[in-house]
């Protein structure tokens, strides 16, 4: 069957999951569709904290995250300056993470209501998998086209905090951290599980950035993830073998 098993899990979130979780979600210029994002992750009851990384936005991201944590205590901003990619946002909020389960999350979903959140988390609470991973299912064409071909690209995922430490930093820079993740999940041996998220989707890069720059930044995101493979499968037999440690500290 692969790295990946696949399972719908169709239990209802009709209890708080006990211990709670962290939810990260890395923003740049996601002013149109963020607020959508966090109003359902504050309705999801078993998320105790809700970290937004604004990765250097020029829209008004942040202002919008500053906003929603002026009405809950649990919504913490860490801002960048500039942006350094979605793998440096995640670590960066990572750091400040109190929970022992992460939940990331992308800042443009569209259809995410507290059920999808809650069937990718509750494996991961009750020890059945190691990390969880969201894929797209009826939702849009494109995006579903994408998951099928690619799931182990999927930002929607649900893991330990202390996973985060077989990461290797360098490939996951820029849009490296899923297939950094991916790498590491197949050399630690992490269960990993597919959940199908039914009527969830994002607009492709063409829709946020226009069609020209869309095009730029999807080859920009498929070179990283060729590099973030080949750092991530030839830094860990380098330290494997020279006994180097990883580079993230929690």
């Amino acid at each position: 069957m692969g790295l990946y098993s696949s399972q719908q899990i169709d239990t209802k979130p009709i209890f708080i999951l006990s211990p709670t979780a962290s939810v990260i979600i890395p923003a740049y210029n996601e002013e149109r569709r963020i607020s959508s994002v966090i109003n359902v992750v504050r309705d999801t009851a078993f998320i105790s904290e809700i970290i937004i990384v604004d990765d250097g936005s020029r829209d008004r991201t942040g202002e919008i995250a500053r906003e929603a944590a002026s009405i809950d205590s649990r919504i913490k901003l860490v801002s960048h300056p500039t942006n350094l990619g979605k793998g440096q946002a995640v670590f960066s909020g990572a750091r400040i993470c109190r929970n022992s389960i992460i939940i990331t999350l992308d800042a443009d979903l569209v259809g995410l209501t507290a059920e999808h959140i809650f069937n990718l988390v509750k494996p991961v609470m009750e020890s059945k998998t190691d990390m969880s991973l969201g894929i797209f299912r009826g939702g849009k064409l494109a995006s579903d086209l994408s998951h099928w071909a690619t799931p182990w690209l999927t930002g929607q995922r649900c893991f330990r905090l202390s996973m985060l430490r077989y990461i290797n930093m360098d490939a996951a820079a820029g849009y490296g951290f899923e297939t950094a993740m991916t790498v590491a999940a197949k050399q630690q041996d992490w269960r990993c599980q597919q959940i199908f998220w039914r009527g969830v989707s994002h607009p492709p890069s063409e829709f946020h950035r226009g069609r020209l720059r869309g095009i730029v930044t999807r080859a920009k995101m498929y070179t990283q993830i060729l590099r973030a493979w080949y750092i991530a499968n030839s830094k860990h037999w380098i330290g494997k073998h020279l006994r180097i440690p990883m580079e993230f500290h929690l």
